[in-house]
């Protein structure tokens, strides 16, 4: 018999009701591997329900790509050789391009694309809770059932990214001491983003108001502040690592070889991957605060 066709149903030894329950990275490995294809198939699900939000990301991406293009001259000095106009067009527009990519990869990771984040959110903390669940089936029944919350979610972060930016740039470009407030931008960033590891766990999970999202997930990352940015630091390390090794590397083989695996693991692995881990972080942690018995109303 096949592999495909293996009768998983034959009972086996199975696991003693007395067997030591696995915690930590143990929990994560095994939950991981066992559900391995599983981060495959939602990762390719996820990337086609969240084109929509994506693509209005990366056109306000610009913003950022914008302030951080090079001319020529510049790029012919960082290079140490002088490029033709054409050619210093053509990598001034990769170079643009990219950067809106890994803006838009970051803003989606770190603070979610809307109602199909509140979906991805669901099923990978039912992975995490050893919950039943219908990936295609119970996916698209939680981005209904949380749209309209997390459709609003999504829009105040457009509007905090949008106006985070100007502000980061317009104090930047000041010479008086206003100039340092783009340091206390910076700080508020990242505390939006510790907050948005807990945000839509909460939205699918609890049922909250919208202020009462942002306060308890505001709450959650003081209170996990260290696991917050251990969790960002792993995060961003994964979604960097092969565009920083394509980018520096002297070997064009090799450049080509990281940057088309970058695009690879984008559309089958890194989004499930790094979703995996700020939730399995983010389940750890509210498992301290709020037990399985609390008195506190959750969501079907």
């Amino acid at each position: 018999m096949g592999i495909f066709n293996r009768n998983y149903s034959t009972p086996g030894p199975g696991i003693s009701k007395d067997a030591p329950k696995k915690k930590g990275l143990h929990l994560f490995y095994e939950i991981f591997f066992r559900k391995f294809w599983k981060l495959i198939q939602l990762n390719l699900l996820y990337i086609l329900t969240l084109i929509p939000t994506f693509a209005v990301v990366f056109v306000l991406s610009g913003m950022i790509s914008n302030r951080l293009g090079m001319s020529a001259d510049t790029l012919s000095s960082l290079a140490g050789t002088t490029f033709s106009e054409v050619d210093a067009a053509r990598l001034s527009i990769t170079m643009d391009l990219l950067i809106r990519l890994f803006v838009s990869l970051f803003f989606t990771i770190f603070w979610g694309g809307g109602p199909a984040t509140a979906g991805f959110v669901y099923i990978l903390r039912s992975f995490i809770w050893e919950e039943p669940v219908f990936l295609a089936s119970d996916f698209f029944s939680h981005v209904k059932s949380n749209f309209r919350q997390s459709l609003i979610v999504w829009v105040i972060d457009i509007i905090v990214f949008t106006v985070m930016c100007y502000a980061y740039f317009f104090y930047g470009s000041l010479a008086n001491i206003f100039f340092y407030l783009k340091y206390v931008i910076l700080v508020l960033a990242f505390f939006y983003t510790m907050l948005h590891l807990f945000l839509y766990h909460l939205l699918v999970t609890y049922k909250l108001s919208i202020g009462k999202l942002y306060k308890n997930s505001a709450l959650f990352a003081l209170s996990a502040l260290p696991w917050c940015v251990f969790t960002i630091a792993i995060t961003a390390f994964l979604i960097m690592i092969c565009p920083a090794i394509g980018f520096t590397s002297q070997n064009e083989q090799l450049a080509v070889f990281f940057t088309t695996a970058i695009f690879i693991l984008m559309v089958f692995l890194l989004f499930a991957v790094c979703g995996f881990i700020i939730e399995f972080n983010t389940c750890m942690q509210v498992k301290k605060y709020i037990k399985e018995d609390a008195d506190v109303e959750r969501n079907g």
